[in-house]
């Protein structure tokens, strides 16, 4: 299964910046997005500025097309968000951060996209591999508008809950540091 191509449209923002690029249909912007390096980007809330940042996240690149489908008609993909315990063999990268830590995962969100009960992950280069895929604790659908502060105070309150229900030897803060450290860890992975 994959999802569905579709010709490109003028008319909205995101469209447009993809269409200015040559890149005409669906599919070819979903190649363009997956191609782009795993980074953080200046500024998340314009969703098209990916495409002109040439690096995205996860969140970032799935909310770029998400919202290419809606501006070309097509509302039957999903936005998804999950948490999953993230640890090196589902994430290569973090182990270092974690054993410094002493922790056998953090718990972590990623986003994708959904289509016909099957997940679509084009976070990182090269990989359509979804090794998280097995330690989803959670998930749900999302809007393209919740993938800033909405998914940190989603995954905060999900830490908050985490420490007391396993009496986890950190605070909320420094467990936010942790990932932090982690994400980097990540970007450095793959870079």
């Amino acid at each position: 299964m994959s999802l569905p191509n579709f010709n490109l449209t003028k008319g909205g923002p995101v469209s447009d910046q993809f269409l200015k690029k040559d890149i005409m249909t669906f599919h070819d912007a979903i190649r363009f997005i997956h191609n782009l390096p795993y980074g953080r980007n200046k500024t998340p809330e314009i969703i098209e500025s990916i495409i002109n940042e040439g690096v995205g996240t996860c969140a970032t690149k799935s909310s770029c097309l998400k919202t290419l489908a809606e501006e070309n008609e097509i509302h039957s993909i999903s936005l998804n968000l999950c948490v999953y315990s993230m640890n090196e063999k589902n994430t290569p990268g973090v182990g270092i951060v974690l054993d410094k830590y002493k922790l056998p995962y953090i718990l972590e969100d990623h986003t994708f996209l959904s289509y016909a009960n099957e997940r679509f992950d084009y976070a990182f280069p090269n990989s359509s591999k979804k090794l998280w895929e097995p330690d989803i604790l959670i998930e749900i659908t999302i809007d393209t508008d919740q993938i800033l502060d909405y998914k940190i105070s989603f995954l905060k309150s999900i830490h908050k809950d985490w420490i007391q229900r396993d009496n986890i030897p950190y605070t909320s803060d420094e467990l936010w540091d942790i990932r932090e450290q982690c994400i980097q860890a990540l970007t450095k992975n793959l870079n």
